[in-house]
């Protein structure tokens, strides 16, 4: 059973998507449209755009499109009442809870939801103990020493794990939470017979965070996926304990406080990108709300993807020592691909940032730091050219030539698109003293070299048939450009419809009306056949339909995907061949029609060719039928040619 109409609507209507996705993506106006990088496809050039008129987003290049409720539940991986919920709590709107037993409901939650409430669970009982006048005193002790203000430890959650063995393991049991869930999301672990107990031997799971202060992680829109938990005791390993990665937790590409830098970070164009917790929250305290940190990973290209939607610029700030230089390299490789400029800064002294911001100058030093950042490649030049310096010997520079353009090599230099690595190649030829066709020539003998196949490729095989809803064959040896006609005709005949509703009614010049000459049935894609069942039934019923209606309606299905993408790009294809003007979306309706019935009459003609050379075919009645067919169709009917 599906949400009610009325409920649905009123959540998608209080829903302005303009700013919904501008809080993921970084989108800028183009006429009456908005544009930015598609999230859904590594989209190297703004192809998606959002329509504040229609409340629809669509990718040309992916072809991802929908609703409000389709880029949520995409963009966020949620299922449809999750996302509504979502919405509905944005928005301010209280939603009505259905009886029990009524379907949608009662459904079995996925793995994820069962996460996602265990994570919300354990991240209130941390905050409670870390508020409890006892428990919670060291930990509050200890933030207090590091100078984190009270404010900071509301806006980032800020909890304790109970110095005990099974305090959140025994709270779960006694208010009747799934210990199960719990178990999923890496916060308790069944107990070993030999593991010490709190008392209560009846209870089987222990914790994973014990005394430990807790950074719960947030995603982007500010639920908790994981735990971070930094160690009270000395004697206690590791110092940082972080939940292990779930279907909600990918360790490589979480940013932690993205949640509340997202936004200055779209303004500023520009993340910095620090090492660990307290610099994130020594950072936003000062008022530099646009600084994340990595999870004690280096910056990976799955952070990258998720940065260069809001972000032009990632700056990393990071201590000179061994691990800082390992970084530098890694942000080499990220420079290469040219998907982010990535420059390095160094804190004065070797300190952290939470250090730095504790001085009375730590503000202008920071700022300092940041204006004379390097790009990464100039920062990895600079230790290069001091290596060169001291080489004294020429093998010895040669060898350091050659292992450095190789290991420039290996990072990427060889993918990258012929401008950027010309502008590379003029940086190289200036910092190593050599002609810039030598330094090529070097890195065409260093780089990969194309592996010939030892046999011919093989032809490829013929692409299977494809079989409508109504098993009728639409690939049986007929030219891919046919097909394409026939799913543009489909497309735009629902698109039509869906602008134009009084058209299902409308009379084709075969006196027939569409709705009698053209039912789900008659569509030739088992896509089309599916969204045009979905359109036929509402306004069969007399019911008006919108496309954002329709997308409503297609949220709710299981694999809403397909047919979300389907019917954005019908309505595009409509914008494309008529625009706004209701004759000429008419005449495309009726065009597209005689397309889709034009190729059912040319099916028909060419199976009954085929069957007048099976065995035992009546042949006098199969050539009635033919010259039936020639005399109503004097030559072969082609589809009509329409705009691609």
């Amino acid at each position: 059973m599906t949400v009610a109409h009325d409920q649905r609507h009123q959540v998608q209507q209080a829903t302005d998507i303009v700013r919904l996705i501008g809080e993921q993506v970084s989108l800028r106006p183009k006429g009456k449209e908005f544009v930015g990088l598609c999230p859904f496809h590594d989209d190297k050039n703004p192809s998606m755009y959002v329509s504040p008129a229609k409340q629809i987003f669509k990718c040309f290049a992916c072809g991802a499109g929908g609703s409000a409720f389709d880029f949520v539940m995409r963009y966020h991986r949620m299922e449809f009442r999750e996302a509504l919920a979502y919405l509905a709590e944005r928005a301010g709107i209280p939603l009505e809870r259905g009886p029990r037993g009524t379907g949608a409901s009662d459904q079995e939650p996925t793995d994820r939801q069962r996460i996602a409430t265990a994570n919300s669970q354990a991240a209130a009982f941390f905050r409670t103990a870390y508020h409890h006048p006892d428990q919670g005193r060291i930990a509050r002790e200890y933030t207090h020493q590091r100078g984190i203000a009270p404010e900071m430890v509301q806006a980032f959650q800020i909890g304790y794990a109970p110095d005990r063995w099974d305090a959140l393991a025994l709270t779960a049991a006694s208010k009747g939470w799934d210990l199960r869930s719990l178990q999923m999301a890496g916060l308790i672990s069944p107990r070993d017979k030999n593991q010490p107990s709190s008392g209560n031997t009846q209870k089987s799971f222990y914790d994973r965070f014990r005394h430990r202060l807790i950074f719960p992680i947030f995603d982007a829109i500010g639920r908790p996926i994981a735990f971070g938990g930094r160690k009270l005791r000395s004697e206690d390993e590791p110092k940082y304990l972080n939940s292990p990665e779930t279907p909600l937790f990918n360790k490589s590409a979480t940013l932690y406080g993205l949640h509340l830098a997202k936004k200055p970070i779209i303004d500023a164009r520009t993340a910095v990108i620090v090492e660990g917790y307290t610099d994130v929250i020594a950072c936003h305290q000062a008022g530099l709300t646009n600084v994340v940190a990595t999870l004690g990973t280096a910056l990976t290209a799955q952070h990258v993807r998720e940065l260069r939607r809001y972000a032009e610029q990632v700056i990393l700030v990071f201590d000179a020592d061994a691990a800082g230089q390992k970084a530098a390299d890694r942000a080499v490789e990220l420079f290469l691909t040219g998907d982010l400029d990535v420059s390095i800064a160094v804190l004065p002294g070797g300190v952290d940032p939470a250090d730095l911001l504790a001085r009375p100058d730590g503000l202008s030093l920071w700022q300092q730091a940041l204006a004379s950042a390097q790009d990464a490649l100039s920062y990895q030049f600079d230790r290069v050219r001091q290596q060169m310096q001291a080489a004294t010997t020429v093998t010895g520079r040669q060898r350091l030539v050659e292992g450095y353009l190789g290991q420039l090599t290996q990072l990427g230099l060889a993918q990258i698109g012929p401008i950027r690595r010309a502008l590379v190649v003029q940086r190289l030829s200036s910092l190593l003293d050599l002609g810039e066709p030598e330094v090529s020539r070097i890195l065409q003998r260093l780089g990969p070299q194309p592996v010939r196949p030892a046999q011919p490729a093989q032809p490829a095989p013929a692409p299977a048939a494809r079989t409508g809803p109504a098993g009728q064959n639409v690939a049986d040896g007929e030219p891919r450009h046919r097909l394409k006609a026939i799913e543009l005709a489909e497309r735009q005949l629902i698109g039509s419809l869906v602008r134009c509703n009084e058209l299902f009614h409308h009379v084709l010049p075969d006196g027939r009306t569409l709705d009698e000459a053209l039912s789900p049935a008659e569509m030739v894609t088992p896509a089309g056949a599916r969204l045009y069942q979905r359109v036929y039934e509402r306004l069969g019923m007399g019911e008006g339909l919108t496309l954002v209606d329709l997308l409503g309606d297609l949220a709710q299905e299981q694999e809403p995907g397909v047919l979300s993408d389907l019917a954005t790009q019908a309505d595009a294809d409509v914008d494309q061949a008529a625009g706004d003007d209701p004759q000429r979306i008419e005449a495309l309706l009726v065009t597209a029609a005689e397309a889709i019935l034009s190729h059912h009459q040319e099916q028909a003609y060419h199976q009954t060719r085929r069957a007048l050379r099976e065995p035992g075919a009546d042949q006098a009645q199969l050539m009635r039928r033919l010259i039936e067919h020639r005399r109503e169709n004097p030559s072969p009917i082609r589809i009509a040619r329409l705009r691609d």
